[in-house]
């Protein structure tokens, strides 16, 4: 089950020229004010795939002096590094208070290894989600809108058995959306830690660490 990364819609505009991704803040026509063709922009689109592995991210209070987010792998240190997040920002994302006394989960992080950027970006509608029946292909739909977290999303896949049928298949993948100055720091390598509050059931058993 891979992971796929869905670039929001909103701006910065995440292009991709001179073999580097980066974040364009500019209104579209100003490339073609200065005589320059415009970079294509990939928000709104599913830009690569992943293997992940998932880690609980807790909120370590044993001793009262010293409060730090912790994983079973990594200091906080680490974390903010691979995450690209400071230590302030992480705790207000997770809604940590200083006076926390137990210890507890507040989210996950998400590691994204063997990252494989598609050499077309690919559409929500070239992946489905079941509405209906189970086993009734006709009541899996084209997913018209991205998560707001997560979801599951479905490859559909037709080929040509060797008795000469159609073997008709729907691999399963995990959605996940991005926004655009996250996934440029991914897609460039930067930021290798996804972290969420929330993620999906079926995740929590993807952890090899």
């Amino acid at each position: 089950m891979k992971l796929l990364l869905y670039c929001t819609k909103q701006m910065p505009r995440l292009v991709f020229t001179d073999g580097k991704w980066w974040l364009d803040n500019s209104k579209e026509n100003t490339y073609w004010e200065k005589g320059q063709i415009a970079p294509i922009g990939y928000n709104d689109k599913i830009v690569a795939e992943c293997d992940y592995e998932v880690e609980e991210i807790k909120w370590n209070t044993t001793n009262w002096v010293d409060n730090f987010l912790t994983t079973k792998s990594m200091s906080e240190e680490e974390l903010q590094k691979r995450s690209c997040i400071n230590g302030f920002n992480l705790r207000e994302y997770f809604e940590i208070c200083y006076d926390s006394i137990n210890d507890s989960v507040v989210g996950y992080a998400i590691h994204i290894k063997n990252l494989h950027i598609f050499d077309e970006p690919r559409e929500l509608s070239d992946y489905y989600k079941f509405d209906g029946i189970y086993n009734n292909i006709n009541n899996w739909k084209p997913i018209k809108k991205a998560p707001q977290n997560m979801c599951y999303a479905y490859e559909y896949k037709c080929e040509l058995g060797f008795s000469g049928t159609m073997n008709r298949t729907l691999n399963k993948n995990i959605l996940i959306s991005i926004r655009p100055e996250w996934l440029c720091k991914i897609l460039n390598g930067e930021k290798t830690i996804e972290v969420r509050k929330k993620i999906l059931k079926e995740m929590e058993g993807n952890n090899d660490k």
